[in-house]
């Protein structure tokens, strides 16, 4: 874990022009960057050329976040989960073009026709990785399904559901998981151990921030009530292909949050 890549989330600047907020993480010497796909930072032509130009020029490194804004991949509403399908197949393209080994993706959200008929989202949701795993193949990609903050709303929260997944798609080669230990603190308290105990061999990437344990705050590492020092010698053991993301709100998070990640694992 001594090599382990830190990136920093574009979550950070996600208000700035993605040229600009890229320029602030390298002068605060990050060289690995999670590119999220969403509102400012949306991938186009121009953005792509941008991201390649600084790439060359100052050896960064990339993971991109599909978009997740109103998408659902596990809707039963057949025209929605095409138009999700397009925009997340849309992104795997860029993060190839962007030589980017790793996407981030959220797991689909429950429906109410899951009360009439059981486990229909799961279903869909089971289908459309397939469907992203071909599209993951073809492009020498992997996919981390990342788990949801609390809130009974998403398929993938707890680590019991994570393991349920690994079990469905033991089949498909470039799906595998990104824990967010963020998210977990708001399923409880000792939900990212699980997770780094039982689920450490299908982690691709980790997603960094704290909360207060009742809801997603993405609060620099150590201002909330996540015991870091139990679960980094869990962390320090792993085999990442994305490493560890820091996802902040703000760049002063950013750099609070790297020195506690850099002082934690050395």
């Amino acid at each position: 874990m001594r090599d382990v890549k830190i990136y920093l989330s574009s979550l950070a600047g996600i208000l700035r022009p993605l040229k600009s907020f890229l320029l602030k993480a390298v002068e605060m010497g990050f060289n690995n960057i999670e590119i999220l796909d969403e509102w400012g930072h949306k991938l186009n032509d121009k953005r792509r050329r941008e991201l390649l130009e600084l790439k060359r020029s100052y050896s960064l490194n990339y993971i991109v976040h599909a978009p997740y804004d109103g998408i659902n991949i596990s809707t039963p509403q057949r025209s929605l989960r095409k138009a999700a399908l397009k925009l997340i197949k849309a992104s795997m393209r860029d993060a190839r073009y962007l030589d980017a080994r790793l996407i981030v993706l959220h797991s689909g959200f429950k429906s109410p026709l899951d009360f009439i008929k059981p486990k229909t989202t799961w279903r869909i949701f089971l289908d459309t990785l397939k469907e992203i795993d071909g599209l993951a193949n073809d492009l020498d990609i992997y996919v981390g399904v990342e788990n949801m903050p609390s809130g009974g709303i998403a398929l993938i929260e707890s680590c019991d559901e994570a393991l349920m997944l690994i079990e469905e798609v033991q089949a498909l080669e470039r799906i595998r998981l990104t824990l967010d230990v963020g998210h977990s603190n708001t399923v409880g308290a000792h939900e990212a151990w699980k997770y780094l105990l039982k689920a450490s061999d299908h982690l691709l990437h980790l997603h960094i921030h704290d909360n207060n344990g009742k809801k997603d705050e993405h609060l620099a590492v150590g201002s909330g009530t996540i015991n870091w020092a139990s679960i980094m010698p869990l962390i320090k053991k792993l085999k990442l292909l994305g490493g560890l993301s820091i996802e902040v709100m703000n760049f002063k998070d950013a750099k609070k949050s790297f020195d506690a990640v850099v002082r934690m694992i050395s």
